[in-house]
């Protein structure tokens, strides 16, 4: 992926390039799983948030907006749409399980008569780990006529999602994560449903308007369909990126995620840690687990850092301190990438004294399942 990066660049415009532009949108429609060509916009995922919230939203539309929030994301989402309304609701949830769907169906039913015109929601809360059933919210949005708009950076090519079969709104991912392309690209699928009621929709705002870039992907379709010069060396290499996520099988790929992460959270409990998720609730591509007395959180992100070289992310806001988390997303859903993880965890409960064997963490394993090392995931 990185010597694609490093290919001679091509104008980002004209019939040379736009063969390389629109077999990307091919495999993208096959990944989000849709009809419709999806957005490319030069920018991180929340770049894609805000130019999804902000044209939907609008000054002064007709309707209420609803966010769904049991995480930090979910407050991005919250702050992102209260910098277009001031009245935008935001639906509260607890952090370690997924908000609820009868909470959702509740609010937007006693709203009715005002019109909930969107919902937002974050499908896998990278902050916690915990993975929101947005199928459900889906369709209770198309219940209710209400747009449904999903933050899937951390959750699209890793884990199950159906853009047009569940009816979701604007679904945004990123090119990182799981996409395994370096940052810089916020990418977005839009529903008919959703650009009908963009189009009625008063948005401020050029660079983050979707209405923009329909316009141009409609005018300029011929040779320059965007507005904006395109990074074309990280074009190339998310081009590189999907070719291998379709190679494998979006399947196979997804059964990978689950396994790892299985084995992840199996060995880190064989340690003595604590999931901060209940496992139910937990999705296959970020681990949160609970530091201890034995070994605190902060000890061990900073233990695995200088010593094993391994970097781990740590609680945001008010878990900062309480909790480590792994994420486990394409390249880095594999036993080679896991396994020294849980070893490396083994040496800081050692240096802290604890009489940890080496291998503590895999005696509960099913070798044939956990470290089935026939997935091949590129080089």
């Amino acid at each position: 992926i990185l010597r694609e990066m490093a290919r001679p660049l091509l104008p980002h415009y004209g019939e040379e390039w736009l063969k390389v532009y629109h077999k990307i949108l091919r495999a993208l429609r096959e990944l989000f799983r849709t009809e419709q060509d999806p957005l490319l916009i030069p920018g991180s995922g929340s770049a894609g948030l805000e130019a999804a919230i902000g044209s939907l939203i609008g000054t002064g539309g007709e309707g209420k907006a609803l966010i769904i929030s049991n995480g930090f994301f979910g407050r991005r989402l919250a702050a992102i749409a209260r910098a277009y309304d001031q009245e935008v609701r935001v639906l509260e949830g607890e952090l370690d399980r997924p908000f609820p769907p009868e909470r959702l169906e509740e609010e937007i039913g006693a709203e009715a008569g005002l019109g909930i015109r969107m919902v937002a929601a974050v499908h896998c809360e990278t902050s916690t780990g915990v993975l929101n059933p947005i199928r459900d919210y889906a369709e209770l949005c198309r219940r209710y006529g209400a747009i449904l708009v999903v933050d899937a950076i951390s959750s699209l090519g890793g884990v199950e999602l159906e853009f047009d079969g569940w009816g979701l709104g604007i679904c945004v991912t990123a090119s990182q994560k799981c996409l395994e392309a370096p940052p810089g690209l916020a990418i977005l699928a839009v529903s008919r449903e959703a650009w009908e009621r963009i189009s009625r929709t008063a948005s401020p705002g050029w660079y983050l308007n979707l209405r923009t870039w329909r316009e141009f992907a409609q005018r300029w379709a011929d040779w320059h369909p965007y507005p904006v010069t395109l990074p074309v060396s990280l074009l190339f290499s998310l081009q590189k990126s999907l070719e291998r996520i379709l190679e494998e099988g979006l399947a196979k790929r997804f059964a990978r995620h689950a396994r790892m992460a299985g084995l992840l959270r199996r060995g880190l409990k064989s340690l003595g840690f604590e999931l901060f998720v209940p496992e139910e609730y937990h999705s296959p591509t970020v681990t949160a687990a609970l530091g201890n007395e034995a070994l605190p959180a902060g000890e061990l992100i900073h233990f695995l850092k200088e010593e094993q070289g391994i970097l781990i992310g740590g609680g945001i806001e008010e878990l900062q301190g309480k909790i480590f988390r792994i994420g486990h997303m394409g390249s880095q859903a594999t036993p080679e990438m896991i396994l020294p993880v849980l070893w490396g965890i083994e040496e800081a409960l050692r240096a802290k004294g604890l009489p940890v064997e080496p291998g503590e963490s895999l005696r509960v394993i099913d070798l044939d399942f956990d470290l089935d090392l026939e997935v091949k995931t590129g080089e």
